[in-house]
């Protein structure tokens, strides 16, 4: 299966800590973009040179410009040639522009738009400046529909995730869920759960009154854990799609501040997480593979699926009013 949605605005495409002195190679659209720090600004050009078509993030800076590996052709970050070493006529040329990204980076995370857009909007979660947070990169070979799904869908962890967020053994226990919209996307609200059995929300969610699941468009996801006190533990997931079917997600949990260090939180809860993640990854790319290998597959939608047609509506910004509740055994 394979879910096609366009979009021209902001995108995160990476975390700051992830661009370092050398250029750095991300995607915007499905289309590789090279980013590098010049001296004082950031830049994101096509990643292609227009010579011979090599990847410029394979080259090296100089101050605010960028020089292909292959022949030494620069280009400053507005795309445009400075050199071409070895023709002592050398002179600019229309047809030796790569073509620039706006870029803007923002709360630690990097985000690229096409120049001509008329999106203005990144979303950055209200707590951002309140709360302690970590952020990991990863990435996911599966269809972003079934990656949103996962991360929103409450059934799986009792098996997927026994022991860490669920437990698959422990009698269920009725749950009402609520799924109503948001600004620009849809969300789903757990209350009346026991306290789930997992090692996570017994670490870090011991008074959990609610939960609540959020998809945004163009692709970010909000899991959100509530105690009388407001937000006691909140991860938000940008979900960028690569070349083909694969996803790069860049993942940012926020933690609210107690007495205990927070490089200790943090550790302890960076190492469940990465668990959690492993064996999401694991489980999408074996389904991705299997579906890939029956190309009459279609998948059944149930009742119990309560974000599943949301999701795709969320990434192709169709966001209506909606307020359904039902029960759910978890």
């Amino acid at each position: 299966m394979t879910s096609e949605f366009e979009y021209t605005g902001w995108t995160v495409v990476a975390s700051s800590k992830e661009l370092k002195k050398k250029p750095l190679r991300v995607f915007y659209l499905e289309v590789p973009v090279v980013l590098f720090r010049g001296e004082n600004h950031l830049w994101a050009l096509k990643d292609q040179c227009p010579h011979r078509g090599v990847p410029l993030s394979m080259g090296q800076v100089c101050n605010d410009s960028i020089i292909c590996p292959y022949h030494g052709w620069k280009f400053n970050g507005d795309g445009e040639q400075l050199d071409m070493p070895g023709n002592p006529c050398f002179s600019r040329s229309r047809r030796a522009i790569v073509q620039p990204y706006e870029v803007v980076e923002e709360a630690g995370l990097i985000w690229l738009r096409l120049n001509n857009s008329c999106v203005d909007h990144r979303y950055i979660p209200q707590i951002h400046s309140s709360y302690l947070f970590f952020t990991v990169s990863s990435s996911i070979k599966a269809d972003i529909v079934d990656i949103a799904e996962n991360f929103l869908d409450a059934l799986h962890t009792h098996f997927i995730h026994s022991g860490v967020i669920r437990s698959g053994k422990k009698r269920r226990h009725n749950c009402a869920v609520t799924i109503s919209n948001v600004e620009d996307g849809y969300q789903t609200t757990y209350i009346e759960e026991k306290q789930q059995s997992g090692i996570i929300t017994r670490l870090f969610g011991r008074y959990i009154l609610k939960s609540v699941g959020r998809i945004r468009y163009p692709g970010i996801i909000e899991i959100e854990y509530y105690s009388s006190k407001g937000i006691e533990l909140s991860t938000v997931i940008y979900i960028n799609k690569e070349q083909g079917e694969k996803c790069k997600l860049i993942m940012r949990s926020y933690l609210k501040k107690r007495k205990i260090p927070f490089f200790i939180q943090g550790l302890i809860l960076y190492s469940f997480q990465y668990l959690a993640f492993m064996q999401d990854k694991r489980i999408l790319e074996e389904l991705y593979k299997s579906q890939k290998q029956d190309l009459l597959y279609k998948p059944i939608i149930t009742q119990c699926d309560v974000m599943r047609p949301y999701i795709e509506k969320a990434l192709r910004n169709e966001v209506f009013d909606v307020r359904v509740q039902q029960d759910l055994m978890l």
